[in-house]
């Protein structure tokens, strides 16, 4: 009988074992690192980008690995700068099977700037761009989207605490080069400390950014709380609308939000925490905050309510329109989270849950893949390093079993795939040049007077001012193709219209049979006045 039991201990320890064997998965142990990003790749592996980082904790060089369907490593890219560091925090599959990744690098900034990088389907750079900011500020590429035409980048920027200068798009071409850049968050004066966590491109080709500001109750402009900050932009830059999370159902709300998803009703489910600073239930709970596609607030549901501590860093949807929304939660000060999942449905009532493991450190990120299986990833700091750790569930919330079959990987590329190190020998981009230079877009209109050629230089670059009582946004387009150069007296009469391109760099004008006066000229892009000046013809 003793033999028995033995037995049936063995087993049930080894099959315990065999069980962790599979997820969750823990990635480089002999080299220090932290996973930020992961993918589903079209081949159904699964790409994740991260960071390496030196024993003695310092960072390094930023990566990425492919994985097959069962979490193993296929092959590896390190992407590194002779003694400086490198961080990767975003990767999306482009239509061609190849990459493009994001990060930051402190080649030129020693804080770190934004860099972007395309790679084939093989894994081989294609191009890579270093954008230049203001120094010794921390600055990144943190989520980037291939769009028609090009990439859509979302740019967050550091600085000073409470300043509103963090959240930028960049409009790129196919070949990072920018077409357009805008700034956000300057809509509203009561705006205080603005920045952004996420970036995604909603169902209608919009972008949808998620953060946080400080923001005063309803009527007042002081004191002012954290709050929800979601912003909707359009393809072309402008902002639809910018929603500080201030008040619901009468009461005021304070919190954060960390990322979105979209119904087929527009609606947004955007996960974050819930800020209870008084009262019997005070403290952090994980929410979910539901908005429509106007902006107005909704509702929003508090899955732990009786915690201290929390957040919920990552949402998405299961096949079946459910929702899966993870994050982590500690019920007393100081003790250690709770991390875990939440199946719940569109008005935020558990369908089902599952605590993962006891840690300070949520999941970074996580996706739901085309066999509807949940894909994990989190950092963990054991003993004196940072260890990538995956877990792979079903929708029921239970651990994913082991695929069988044989997959086909990669089948893109004509050659196997080697595992090697990528330098960031990149393209540098100085971005902050036209938004502080206020020659950026204006006319030079010569000789003043004129008295039988007037010479008009065309700006490279084109900035409009659009200054309104709720928006207050400058857009820089770095690329154009044409625009419209106009003449008028000052009666109003059009007395010259030529259409322009971007390469070139002056016109002509002959005004010697003109009346003697004075005139205006306009450059117009895009039903807009991006540029004028003033001419006497004598």
């Amino acid at each position: 009988m003793y033999k028995v039991i033995l037995s049936i201990l063995l087993f049930l320890s080894f099959g315990s074992y065999l069980h962790c064997q599979v997820w969750p998965k823990v990635y480089l142990i002999n080299n220090p690192n932290f996973g930020y990003v992961a993918i589903q790749s079209y081949d159904q592996g699964f790409v994740i980008g991260g960071q390496l980082f030196n024993w003695d904790g310092t960072n390094k060089d930023g990566f990425i690995y492919k994985t097959n369907i069962n979490g193993d490593i296929l092959w590896n890219k390190t992407f590194t700068q002779p003694v400086e560091c490198t961080s990767i925090f975003d990767v999306n599959q482009t239509s061609d099977g190849g990459y493009i990744i994001g990060g930051s690098a402190d080649k030129y900034d020693s804080w770190g700037d934004p860099f972007i990088m395309k790679l084939n389907s093989c894994g081989e750079k294609e191009w890579c761009r270093i954008y230049t900011i203001t120094p010794d500020t921390f600055d990144l590429a943190n989520s980037i989207f291939q769009i028609p035409g090009g990439y859509i980048a979302y740019i967050y920027r550091t600085g000073a605490l409470y300043a509103n200068d963090h959240i930028f798009l960049f409009r790129l071409d196919q070949n990072g080069e920018i077409v357009w850049q805008q700034q956000y968050a300057l809509s509203d004066p009561l705006f205080l400390g603005a920045a952004g966590e996420h970036m995604i491109v909603a169902p209608d080709d919009h972008y949808l950014i998620n953060g946080y500001c400080y923001y005063p109750d309803s009527g007042t402009t002081t004191p002012k709380f954290l709050r929800p900050l979601i912003i909707k932009v359009d393809n072309s830059g402008t902002a639809d609308w910018e929603l500080p999370w201030s008040r619901i159902g009468g009461s005021s709300f304070r919190g954060e939000s960390y990322r979105s998803i979209i119904d087929n009703r527009q609606n947004i489910y955007s996960c974050g925490r819930h800020i209870i600073p008084s009262g019997s239930n005070v403290g952090d709970k994980p929410t979910m905050l539901k908005t429509d596609s106007k902006g107005n607030e909704l509702s929003y549901h508090d899955l732990v309510p009786n915690s201290w501590q929390a957040v919920f860093f990552n949402i998405n949807w299961f096949q079946d329109s459910t929702i899966a929304i993870d994050g982590g939660w500690a019920v007393t000060p100081g003790q250690v989270g709770q991390i875990g999942i939440f199946k719940v449905d569109r008005n935020g009532n558990i369908l089902d849950s599952a605590n993962i493991i006891k840690s300070y450190y949520c999941f970074s990120d996580a996706l739901v893949d085309d066999e509807n299986k949940l894909f994990l990833i989190q950092g963990q700091y054991l003993g004196n390093m940072w260890q990538t750790y995956v877990w792979k569930l079903n929708s029921n919330l239970e651990f994913d079993s082991l695929y069988t079959q044989p997959f086909v990987y990669d089948s893109l590329c004509p050659h196997p795939i080697a595992s090697d190190t990528i330098s960031l020998d990149c393209v540098i981009v100085g971005i902050d040049e036209p938004f502080k230079n206020p020659e950026t877009g204006k006319l030079k209109v010569f000789p003043n007077p004129a008295r039988d050629m007037l010479h008009i230089g065309i700006p490279d670059q084109l900035k409009t001012d659009n200054k309104n009582p709720v928006f207050n946004l400058t857009t820089v387009y770095h690329q154009w193709h044409s625009a419209i150069l106009e003449i008028y007296d000052l009666f109003g009469r059009k007395m010259f219209s030529k259409e322009v391109l971007q390469s070139e760099k002056e016109v002509a004008v002959d005004v010697s049979l003109w009346p003697g006066g004075m005139y205006v000229v306009r450059l117009v892009y895009n039903g807009q006045t991006v540029g004028s000046g003033k001419v006497m013809v004598e």
